[in-house]
């Protein structure tokens, strides 16, 4: 536990609060896909994924690491669709574009379809790392910064 407080207190000011950041939507999108599902609202659904030209410099990469490290040390369920949630919200705040993906795949082991959901923004995967090229893309939502 000091170990993790000595990381904390060498990150950056701007890393610190968005990792409290993180936090607080940690909490709430725990509470709104566990009560209230029907208000979760990913955004505008698009047809072909975009690409942004612009560069955000570390801010996308800032949010990933923030929402990472978060869904590490929460005891409650952050699995990759409240993590993609985060993201967007946090991509509107500091008005990045960012792409929803939500895919499925079959798992042949167990016979079953997965379902995973991962957030790119400038141009990389900030949550839900995967590989996109195993999941067929069922939907895709933006932001309203896209």
């Amino acid at each position: 536990m000091i170990k993790k407080l000595k990381t904390f207190r060498r990150l950056s000011a701007s890393r610190k609060a968005m990792i409290f950041q993180a936090f607080g939507l940690s909490v709430y999108t725990w509470v709104l896909f566990t009560f209230f599902k029907r208000f979760a609202k990913f955004g505008e659904t698009i047809n072909a994924s975009g690409t942004t030209h612009k560069r955000y410099g570390t801010k996308a990469a800032d949010i990933s690491f923030a929402i990472n490290t978060v869904s590490r040390l929460v005891p409650w369920k952050n699995v990759c669709r409240h993590q993609a949630y985060q993201a967007k919200m946090l991509c509107n705040y500091y008005k990045i574009p960012c792409l929803i993906f939500i895919g499925f795949k079959k798992d042949t082991d167990q016979n079953k379809i997965q379902a995973h959901a991962w957030t790119v923004a400038d141009e990389k995967i900030i949550t839900g790392f995967c590989n996109p090229k195993e999941y067929i893309v069922q939907s895709i939502y933006r932001n309203k910064w896209q």
